[in-house]
């Protein structure tokens, strides 16, 4: 990872931490060694409302997390506004506050054994302590960037370059000739 700026704080351990707290949030809809209950994912939460600082990490593959950007210094208010931008009903929502175990495997019955680790996934992590997982549509990501992008720490300059690299790489295997 690349900066676009001088950082006071540890990017691979709240990574690891992202991944750490992805596989907890999975236990609630997968068996798992340790299951983690609602209430322990509300503790997280609570350890946020008491941060000094927040970031909000948007990552691709939550269980391996690659950074996409890094927007550093929310503050609480700018958390309650990036809360807003989530969906507030629907019946793909989980909610895990609100359901049973039981409800909770059936959501995830039809789901595939694996996650694809596609598509951004927002993640608030709080200086000192605590994360959580943020429910946004591609809508509510637009706008989380729109509204605060000028906070992202992440160079993108050696992602879209990275991506480049390999849309040339498909483009002259698709135009290889056939033997």
């Amino acid at each position: 990872m690349r900066f676009n700026r001088q950082i006071s704080f540890d990017p691979e351990a709240e990574l690891a931490a992202i991944a750490d707290f992805a596989e907890r949030w999975r236990s609630l809809f997968r068996p798992a060694e340790v299951a983690y209950t609602p209430a322990h994912f509300t503790a997280e939460l609570n350890k946020l409302q008491r941060a000094a600082r927040l970031r909000l990490y948007l990552v691709t593959r939550p269980q391996w997390p690659v950074a996409l950007a890094i927007l550093d210094g929310l503050d609480q208010a700018q958390a309650i506004e990036l809360l807003s931008l989530a969906p507030l009903d629907g019946e793909d929502e989980v909610r895990p506050w609100l359901s049973s175990p039981s409800r909770r495997r059936e959501l995830m019955a039809q789901a595939p054994a694996e996650p694809s680790g596609r598509g951004v996934f927002p993640f608030l992590v709080g200086e000192p302590e605590g994360v959580a997982l943020i429910d946004l549509e591609p809508e509510g990501l637009v706008l989380a960037m729109a509204r605060w992008g000028h906070l992202n720490v992440l160079d993108p300059e050696p992602l879209l370059a990275q991506r480049l690299a390999l849309l040339g790489l498909r483009v002259q295997q698709m135009g290889a000739p056939e033997d």
